[in-house]
């Protein structure tokens, strides 16, 4: 019942970072374009729509397996991609980043425990 309710949980909170890429889609396409991302309005809308489906997934159980591949697809590419803390030079954006690539990672962890139960 415990882990039901944590994996519910888990799926809102993508389909809250989901919406978020949607609503401030510009604003972070503006950020993602001084990453270098390739057509970064278009990427970061795709990648809202992964995140709801990815976050809808486990929060209903259907399609969790496609759902987790998703998420762990957008977690790896965007820690690789966007969190790329090994070249930010001013410490305090480099610390940021490694928090954000170091969540990315644990959450992908807890993706890939979800996966193996399936």
């Amino acid at each position: 019942m415990i882990k039901t309710i944590l994996v519910i949980l888990l799926g809102v909170f993508f389909i809250l970072n989901g919406l978020n890429h949607l609503f401030n889609s510009r604003t972070l396409a503006e950020w993602a374009e001084t990453r270098g991302l390739f057509s970064p309005l278009l990427m970061v809308r795709i990648s809202g729509v992964l995140l709801i489906f990815g976050g809808i997934s486990l929060a209903t159980g259907f399609l969790m397996l496609w759902g987790i591949i998703g998420l762990g697809i957008f977690l790896v590419l965007s820690s690789l991609l966007i969190h790329r803390f090994w070249t930010v030079s001013d410490r305090e954006e480099r610390m940021i980043e490694l928090t954000h690539f170091a969540k990315n990672l644990a959450i992908l962890t807890e993706l890939l425990y979800l996966a193996s139960d399936l």
